[in-house]
């Protein structure tokens, strides 16, 4: 344990002295410290990449690890974390598991990846899926179940399954203490005493210090005693030193960093009002009581009641505030300091994310405070589900970041989005962290496998198995360009706020006590809303944190907290103060910084009523309003971004970096559909160049200087971005006559389409069979297919699947074996014989017999390639593609018959048929028809025959051009599609094939306002083809969840019941809903803006885009 040597310093936010001989690792941006690069704009490097969550959840096999690496490369990745989740079937941490994490990073070395690690079997981090718990049975995670009812007297689910470290009765502790509770008319606490053996009271309460029951979450343990720092010590040997063991040499270099996911103490809850009776829990750890009085003098055991009960008359509770304070304390010096001093040392980095971030509420029963928990992270992270939008979170890490003087900050990006997601979603849900300092992405997620429940482990998956996977470069490029500039040099933000965690702490009471909750959590959300949407720039400052921030000798009129520098620092409404921080603000005042009082002073410094001197001199007192806070921070803008009504706008967000004397600054439009014009205008004089993030081409941008501001006007399209550079210039820039020119619109022209094709065959989805084992003599009626895996588990006893089960490599040979046979047979109907070959889609054929219509269909089958009229496999490679040969499926009813041996790790699945046909879909009923791609036209292809279709729709069209319209710029709009992305290609005609010409890819398009210029093109007729890209939903997706219950997905949600379930099928549209629209414009008369009478002609210059005024090497 020699890494438990530094947490001394690290504790006061002080990093060990680096070892001059460690390599440099690429996260930390290197380049960045260089002169700005042009070629590294437009190429950028792995390291400004994003780095997926893969999902190791199968057997592991080398040759199809090393498949999918490739296909991260195509995707533009710039690495992966190798993330092990439910399905794995490999020993975690064992040989056979540490050979393959070589060959991946060497092998991403060989590629100029980044091979990055994941510390532990699924999540949250801390027990090693189960193995610390199993060697230490002593470092199981604690709580305190605080109860009106004793051991042995109220019934309790015994049978739960807990997959974080929430706490639930298990009734295996022991007694810590027993109090009669006296509480007053409002519910407040009036008294509490501690109850000694025998004795009672009028309102009793229980205390246990109890553990979690078993979980086959964590592999039949539970998770690990967070506010241990032996118990995570052990992690750490178990996990950090059999990866260092086995690739210590990559670390800091190919093996940059190591993901740490949703580290949490046991989940603080309410009494659901001042005198219910409910269970209630803390978290706790067997020496808590110990370290709370050697750091306050107090018996923590004693007060509990103070932690659960409001007192009267609104008095602070100085024992709740410690409570919270201490535990938040011993959770981060146990795990996190811990890690960090480790990974620190061994020349990782530690990225990763806490869990429960988003609210003061949520942090605050998880965690305590998030920020005290990135205080030596070296690269803070946050998590984002169900393209959620969390300000906060964003800005809680990206302000340590900053001010510990990290150029990034991690998002693991994109989970629960569903396969529905798309290209714009992408865009649009990173650009705004983006602008608020996230610069590493992790996407959620990428599986391995979607075998069995691999499939519905939160999908979309961002790999291979989505049929537009290698287009994904256009985002990835896009991202990875926006960060070459937005890791260059420092943020600029002038604006400091004190993290309001601590005021919260105090209200930490009884539900059903006031407003007083809900209302400092909808203020931290607002004033974060209010700040970033009124582009005022700003940091959180953690009072914790602060006094190892700051100089003991500061200067100037700025304050001084770590790396950064804030001109004026906001107080937003607190009801408590730390003295730390009332002591450095009235210093900071002092030396001439401004101070702002939003809304209430504090009432009291460190949780208790202050004697004297707790006010800030030279403090301005402003109302809690959006114009008040605005208003008084105006001076401190940097950046003003205002509508054709003059306006200011609300739905843009910005980061601007100083880097030496340039400026880069990155804008984005947070509304995804509806555009804005606007006039940009930035503090101090400069020469604007815009770089184009999806070309990585730069340009001059046409300004005005004024009034010590520069301006230009600029249109926001839905979901756009913005990326400048500004460079230092004492004159307004206009750009020569020849570059701006009016633009003519042409009549369109008549766009004509000619047929649609497909890139993959139908699909007739088969998810309702009777079954029966070999021990029963008839059938069950017709059942959905998870539903008869639930209920042949539960005959079988055997444990059900879904989102918490143990893990395969768990699971002994022994308990393997089949236990009994299973026959299931599926009927669908057919209006027609089929006489061509069709496939069988299915997991696992090769422990099956197969019979369709009495035809045995062989269950061997290639895992080559994709199924394309031949045997091999269909979406994923666990999903193989068996040939039916043609004149088997004929007119009226068929039947497919399937028996298999069943086990524990048996997979139960839907079944594909693939083939050229339509599918009328009415209601829960099916019926293939003859199939006549000649009818088929621009509309939701769901409701013309492809209700299961998943692949691609090509649409060809061509278009004529007379002489009179040639040569002139022609542009495509699509203004209605439901597909992730649309590629437009221009196809050669018949001639033009033959004289060699190919098919050119024209571009593609993704965001709003959903065009794309073309080009010009020469008289006559011209072909070109748009391919509206697929997605798996309507074949994988929980199509029988009811319509209007949830925008979310999780494993369990395919298993619902009730009024969460249909029988009918929910298919999602697919395909261009409406005809696109060819425009043509000419460019005519030459342009140049005319100057107001305010305007001298000498303010301006004429500059051609390729001069230079300051030109950096590259």
């Amino acid at each position: 344990m020699d890494y438990l040597n530094s947490l001394v310093s690290s504790a006061l936010g002080r990093p060990d002295v680096a070892d001059i001989t460690k390599k440099v690792n690429p996260l930390t941006y290197p380049k960045s410290s260089e002169a700005f690069s042009k070629e590294l704009f437009k190429n950028p490097t792995s390291e400004y990449r994003g780095c997926p969550l893969w999902a190791w959840n199968t057997k592991l096999k080398k040759e199809q690890l090393m498949r999918q690496i490739d296909n991260f490369a195509d995707m533009g990745m710039g690495g992966f974390h190798m993330h092990v989740r439910t399905g794995l079937d490999t020993e975690y941490l064992g040989s056979e598991f540490m050979d393959i994490v070589l060959s991946c990073v060497e092998y991403a070395e060989s590629k100029n990846m980044m091979a990055c690690l994941y510390d532990d079997d699924r999540w949250p981090s801390g027990s090693a899926g189960g193995k610390v718990i199993k060697q230490n049975p002593e470092h199981k995670g604690k709580h305190i179940l605080f109860t009106q009812h004793p051991y042995g007297t109220v019934d309790f689910d015994r049978n739960q399954s807990p997959s974080s470290a929430r706490a639930s009765r298990s009734e295996n502790g022991h007694l810590l203490a027993t109090y009669d509770v006296i509480l007053d008319e409002n519910g407040c606490l009036k008294s509490s005493r501690m109850l000694k053996n025998g004795k009672t009271g009028m309102n009793v309460w229980y205390a246990y210090m109890e553990t979690n029951p078993d979980s086959p979450w964590f592999n039949d343990q539970t998770y690990v005693d967070t506010l241990s720092q032996e118990a995570i010590s052990s992690f750490i040997k178990t996990t950090h030193e059999v990866y260092k063991a086995k690739i210590g040499d990559n670390f800091g270099t190919s093996v940059p960093c190591i993901f740490t996911d949703e580290p949490q103490f046991a989940t603080k809850t309410q009494l659901s009002n001042p005198f219910a009776g409910d269970d209630v829990f803390l978290p706790w750890t067997a020496d808590l009581p110990v370290t709370f009085n050697n750091k306050y003098g107090e018996d923590i055991v004693a007060n509990i009641p103070q932690i659960f009960w409001n007192l009267p008359h609104g008095s602070p509770s100085l024992i709740r505030h410690q409570f919270h304070d201490h535990v938040c304390e011993r959770f981060v010096t146990a795990f996190m300091d811990q890690l960090s001093s480790w990974c620190r040392k061994n020349n990782l980095m530690l990225n990763g994310h806490m869990m429960e971030e988003p609210t003061l509420y949520s942090q605050t029963t998880a965690l305590g405070e998030a920020m005290r928990c990135y205080r030596n992270q070296e690269m803070p992270g946050m998590d984002l589900l169900v393209d959620w939008v969390e300000y906060n979170t964003a800005k809680q890490a990206s302000s340590v970041s900053r001010q510990n003087g990290t150029k990034g900050t991690m998002s693991e990006i994109y989970g629960v989005t569903h396969w529905t997601f798309t290209f714009e979603g992408h865009k649009g849900c990173g650009d705004w962290q983006a602008a608020l300092g996230i610069t590493f992405r992790v996407h959620h997620l990428t599986w391995v496998s979607m075998a069995g429940e691999g499939k519905r482990d939160y999908p979309a998956c961002i790999g291979y198995q989505s049929p537009w996977y290698k287009e994904y470069g256009y985002v990835e490029d896009h991202f990875a360009r926006v960060g070459v500039a937005m890791t260059r040099g420092k943020a600029v933000t002038r604006v400091a706020v004190v993290h309001p965690i601590e005021s919260y702490w105090l209200a930490f009471g009884p539900n059903g006590s006031g407003d007083e909750l809900s209302n400092r959590d909808q203020a931290f959300a607002d004033l974060t809303r209010w700040l970033l949407h009124g582009l005022i720039d700003f940091d959180f400052i953690a009072e914790s944190l602060l006094p190892g921030q700051v100089s003991s000798k500061p200067r100037g009129n700025t304050l001084q907290v770590g790396e950064c520098e804030y001109d004026i620092v906001v107080i937003p409404n607190l009801r408590t103060i730390r003295s730390t921080t009332l002591k450095i603000l009235q210093n900071f005042t002092k030396r001439g910084g401004k101070v702002i009082i939003a809304g209430s002073a504090p009432e009291f410094v460190d949780a208790k009523v202050p004697i004297s001197g707790h006010n800030i001199e030279q403090g301005k007192n402003v109302f809690w309003s959006e114009q008040s806070i605005l208003s008084a921070l105006e001076p401190y803008r940097e950046l003003r971004v205002t509508t054709d009504q003059n306006v200011l706008t609300d739905k843009l967000l910005y980061q601007m970096r100083q880097d030496g004397d340039e400026r880069f600054v990155f804008i984005c439009n947070t509304d995804r559909q509806n555009a804005v014009d606007t006039t940009v205008s930035v503090k101090g004089n400069w020469r604007v160049e815009q770089l184009d993030t999806f070309t990585g081409e730069e340009s001059v941008i046409q300004s005005q200087q004024k009034h010590g501001w520069t301006s230009f006007s600029h249109r926001f399209e839905g979901c756009a971005s913005l990326l400048l550079r500004l460079l230092p210039s004492s004159t307004s820039f206009l750009l020569p006559s020849t570059a701006a020119a009016a633009k003519t619109n042409l009549p369109p022209t008549d766009l004509v389409l000619e047929s649609i094709a497909l890139s993959e065959p139908n699909v007739l989805m088969l998810d309702f069979a009777s079954y029966k084992l070999s021990s029963d003599n008839d059938l069950s009626p017709p059942i959905e297919i998870l539903r008869i895996d639930n209920q042949i588990r539960s005959q079988l006893k055997l444990p059900r699947k879904g989102m918490a089960w143990r893990q395969p490599w768990t699971i002994p040979f022994s308990e393997r074996k089949p236990l009994a046979e299973v026959t299931m047979r599926f009927e669908f109907e057919s209006s027609f014989d089929i006489t061509k070959p069709t496939m069988l889609a299915l997991e696992d054929p090769e422990i099956m017999s197969i019979r369709l219509n009495d035809v045995a269909i062989p269950s061997l089958s290639s895992r080559t390639g994709p199924a394309k009229g031949k045997s091999g496999w269909w979406v994923d490679e666990a999903i193989r593609a068996l040939p039916i040969p043609g004149h088997t499926i004929h007119t009226g009813t068929n039947t497919l018959t399937i028996s298999f041996p069943f086990g524990i790790l048996t997979n139960i699945e839907r079944i594909y048929i693939l083939g050229s046909f339509a599918v009328q879909l009415t209601g829960p009923s099916k019926l293939l028809k003859p199939l006549d791609i000649d009818t088929l036209s621009w509309g939701d292809i769901t409701t013309q025959g492809f209700p299961f279709y998943v692949g691609n729709v090509i649409y060809n069209y061509s278009f004529s051009l007379p002489n009179s319209q040639a040569a002139q710029g022609i542009t495509l709009s699509v203004p209605r599609f439901s597909s992730p992305v649309l590629v437009v290609q221009s196809n050669p005609t018949l001639n033009e094939r033959n004289a060699g010409s190919k098919a050119k890819k024209l571009g593609r398009i993704a965001f709003q306002p959903h065009t794309l210029a073309l080009g010009k093109f020469k008289a006559g007729t011209h072909r070109i083809s748009i391919t509206a890209f697929g997605n798996r939903y309507n074949a994988f997706g929980h199509i029988h969840l009811a319509d209007g219950i949830t925008n979310q997905c999780w494993p369990d949600i395919w298993r619902t019941e009730g009024d969460w379930w249909t029988d009918n099928y929910n298919v999602r549209p697919i395909g261009i809903l409406a005809p696109p629209i060819i425009s043509i414009s000419s460019r005519s008369t030459p342009y140049a803006p005319c100057l107001t009478t305010e305007q001298e002609s000498n303010e301006w210059v004429i500059v051609h885009p390729a001069a230079d005024i300051k030109t950096a090497t590259t």
